[in-house]
């Protein structure tokens, strides 16, 4: 076999675990039923659709928030209307297309034809991916009370824990570990810079509120109830299990630890768990079709990435 045809082993491993993840939410969606899940669907009352929508724009403008700050560095002084393009186009290729084009990919490549600093721009992505993973870790204390009720439960009547939650979680946690390392070694300048750090933190934490507010408001429109610490300590273990390179952009992969996580840790029925699962899929597609405008013009070479927005 050629060089050139040599087999994409990461590829094919990642649609491998596209096509089982949503094969396994197909299943579970049709164990639950599809009426009953259309009946919790029902139950969102129409100030809480448009609730979830705001906060949804709300998110993503904290996310190229982040971002935008993280850039203000040295004498570059980028546009926040171009970085709230390509911010948005990333989102947009990360939400919608089934590609393996990601955002971060997208992003850099339009920071590069705006004239910035190839080294630079791809430091503030990974600074970018540092900061909002740190808010994530921050919240992931808030899981331990549920995992421990739950295996607490699950000793008690004896039954197999059903999640591998036990086992992956200090080895996730490891990972973490050696990633922050990894990334503190090679961005110092942020680190000398502590009051730009604390700016795109604070992005992340209003991403992070709105998130959980979202996952709140339509838990609480189908019925049920959770606690925001709660969902604050499951939503930070969903984001660190679907950085796992085993699908694509994380389709299927995070529906189906949604799915589990609510429904074990949260107390959630199951026809919740998938109902917000999905449901969160379209809204987080929904509040990146602004990027839909730009994303043409930054694959396809256009010098300017905002000549799209204007044309």
């Amino acid at each position: 076999m050629k060089k050139d045809e040599k087999i994409n082993w990461n590829l094919i491993i990642r649609w491998a675990g596209t096509f089982l993840s949503i094969a396994i939410l197909y299943y579970l969606f049709r164990q639950i039923g599809a009426e009953e899940t259309w009946a919790a669907v029902k139950k969102i009352s129409l100030w809480r659709a448009a609730a979830v929508l705001g906060l949804v724009f709300v998110s993503r403008l904290a996310t190229w928030g982040r971002w935008h700050t993280l850039l203000q560095v040295q004498s570059l002084r980028v546009r926040w209307q171009d970085s709230l393009r390509l911010t948005f186009a990333g989102l947009f290729a990360s939400n919608v297309l089934p590609t393996t084009i990601g955002g971060d990919v997208v992003r850099l490549a339009g920071a590069v034809r705006l004239g910035i600093d190839t080294a630079l721009a791809a430091a503030s992505l990974v600074a970018d991916r540092l900061v909002g993973m740190t808010g994530m870790a921050l919240a992931l204390p808030f899981a331990i009370p549920a995992v421990r009720i739950y295996l607490k439960a699950k000793s008690a009547t004896g039954a197999s824990a059903g999640l591998a939650l036990p086992a992956f979680f200090p080895g996730l946690m490891q990972k973490l570990q050696r990633a922050l390392k990894k990334v503190l070694d090679n961005f110092g300048f942020w680190l000398r810079h502590p009051l730009i750090l604390a700016r795109a933190l604070g992005f992340t934490f209003i991403h992070m509120l709105a998130t959980f507010l979202i996952v709140q408001i339509l838990v609480e429109g189908m019925g049920e109830s959770i606690s925001l610490d709660r969902i604050a300590g499951l939503w930070s273990l969903t984001y660190f299990i679907s950085l796992i390179p085993i699908s694509i952009n994380g389709l299927g992969l995070q529906e189906l630890t949604i799915t589990n996580l609510f429904s074990a840790l949260g107390g959630l029925q199951p026809s919740t768990s998938i109902t917000l699962a999905v449901i969160l899929r379209v809204v987080w597609m929904i509040g990146s079709l602004p990027g839909a405008f730009v994303l043409g013009g930054i694959i396809g070479g256009n010098k300017d990435p905002k000549s799209e927005m204007e044309c």
